[in-house]
């Protein structure tokens, strides 16, 4: 098993490259793989989060579950809940779900799930700036 980075911008440089596939297969792919699209959004939010976790002092788990993740996080900053839901509702898009061939996802729940993504990542350019710094 590969070592799991402990940088917070490596974590960062991560999650961006994870959410540069999203824009590139939801932009430019026809028709759109909407469940790999979801799955994305869930590894780019995972990866905010421990790169997250990391700046407040606390060894991310090895977990794809973005409510642990975020329960961690709100444990040092109570703040945290305000992305719960976001969290919970990208969390069902992780490795498992990636596997279900059953699995289908609307266009339109898709861009909800890329919404939540960014604004993910919009509460964590406001509440962990350092995560940012370049």
């Amino acid at each position: 098993m590969a070592k799991q980075t402990n940088s917070p911008e490596e974590w960062r440089l991560l999650a961006e490259r994870d959410f540069s596939v999203v824009e590139h297969l939801s932009t430019t792919m026809h028709p759109i793989p909407t469940e790999v699209v979801a799955f994305f959004c869930q590894q780019t939010a995972e990866k905010y989060l421990k790169g997250a976790l990391v700046i407040l002092g606390v060894e991310p788990p090895y977990t794809h579950d973005l409510d642990e993740l975020c329960a961690l996080a709100e444990k040092e900053r109570p703040s945290f809940a305000s992305i719960s839901t976001q969290c919970s509702i990208i969390s069902h898009f992780s490795v498992q779900p990636r596997y279900d061939l059953g699995l289908s996802l609307s266009d339109d729940d898709m861009r909800l799930v890329i919404a939540h993504t960014k604004s993910i990542r919009k509460f964590l350019e406001t509440e962990v700036r350092e995560l940012f710094a370049e």
